[in-house]
């Protein structure tokens, strides 16, 4: 464990192991009940007027959902119903949002760019109150006296202030290793070369005739849309300030040993992402029937996919969160791991069936390299 985690000889097992964990199911709890809250804590805004937008004449066929929408004689098309904002500011084919016919995800749904938006509201505020959780116990357990807990709200002590600073990770790590910011790509190799093989590398993959990568990653920034910050800014940031930041420091003040810090903690993490059944149980209209599907469908196998995937990050984020004493390398690590996604060899194997051995052969060499950097960590 990195020194500048270790907490003061005043604050090592400040607060009992039960106390840690029921803090980290707060902070969890928090998080997630933020995001359904938020649905119904924040007044709806009132639906936008019908509006009208350019019809391009060389999509002139209706696109899906907008049977409603009638062409004037101009060559607009007005909505006959409130429109929904797009998610982009223009779509895949370079056409600008003010010539989109009027469709988007439908109200309520977890990509509707309000739901997006108060989502991101909502946990950054949960973020935000967990965070100053954490100062709070810091700062009064190091005023108060051995064996007592006395409540001071202001000035903090300056040492309690960089104790709960260093246990919070807001901090660059104290040397650099190119495998504290490395071993994530590394994994990766794999992915990365079945990516390139079918030139759908993120951010420079599907380029169009004529456009160079530069091009390529200016276009991706402008379509850039409230979907790609939620999953590579706000979502990142919010779980790894939440999920490693402070369930671990209040995991470490609780005197919980060096692999629960690492195997268990992580699991509030990949039960945290268990609540999208809880989405296919809403979706199916909260039924009986809808439950069933939430558990024994394939949505149910999705979950615990989700769920396990979510669970080896957290080990591996936690491992690296210990190891460097900042959560900067576990958010880069969680930011590159989102842009990628999942891709499996199989799937690629397939796809170019000549290279096979090749593909195959860089998945393995990725996990050869990213274990060999974690023992050099």
């Amino acid at each position: 464990m990195d020194p500048s985690l270790s907490p003061h000889y005043s604050l090592k097992e400040a607060i009992s192991p039960w106390t840690a964990h029921a803090l980290s199911f707060i902070f969890t709890t928090s998080y997630v009940g933020s995001l359904y809250l938020s649905q119904h804590l924040t007044r709806s805004r009132p639906n936008s007027p019908a509006i009208t937008r350019r019809a391009s004449s060389s999509h002139s066929a209706e696109a899906p959902g907008d049977s409603g929408a009638a062409k004037n004689d101009n060559g607009t098309v007005s909505a006959s119903a409130p429109g929904i904002p797009p998610t982009s500011v223009s779509d895949a084919d370079g056409i600008s949002a003010l010539e989109q016919p009027v469709s988007g995800p439908p109200v309520g749904s977890r990509d509707h760019p309000e739901t997006i938006k108060r989502r991101m509201k909502a946990v950054t505020l949960s973020t935000l109150l967990s965070l100053s959780g954490v100062c709070f116990a810091v700062h009064n357990i190091s005023s108060s006296a051995p064996g007592s807990f006395r409540i001071t709200l202001w000035p903090p002590p300056p040492a309690a202030s960089t104790t709960a600073l260093n246990l919070l990770g807001l901090r660059l790590p104290a040397s650099f290793s190119i495998w504290q910011y490395g071993l994530a790509p590394i994994l990766m190799i794999g992915p990365l070369v079945a990516m390139y093989m079918d030139d759908d590398l993120p951010l420079i993959g599907g380029r169009r005739f004529g456009e160079g990568c530069l091009q390529k990653i200016q276009r991706t920034w402008r379509e850039a849309s409230l979907i790609e910050l939620r999953n590579y800014v706000v979502g990142p940031v919010t779980e790894e300030l939440v999920f490693r930041s402070t369930i671990l420091s209040v995991s470490i003040l609780g005197g919980l040993p060096y692999r629960s810090l690492i195997f268990g903690t992580p699991l509030w993490f990949g039960i945290a992402h268990a609540h999208h059944a809880l989405e296919v149980y809403r979706k199916n209209g909260s039924t009986s029937s809808a439950a069933v599907q939430a558990i024994l469908t394939d949505s149910s196998l999705d979950t615990v996919f989700q769920l396990t995937y979510t669970t080896l990050f957290g080990w591996f984020a936690s491992y690296l969160y210990l190891r460097t004493g900042s959560v900067i390398p576990p958010l880069l690590s969680h930011v590159f791991c989102n842009i990628m996604g999942i891709y499996f060899p199989s799937r690629a194997a397939t796809r170019t069936p000549i290279r096979r051995i090749f593909v195959w052969g860089s998945y393995i060499a990725g996990i050869i390299g990213f274990v060999y950097g974690v023992k050099r960590l």
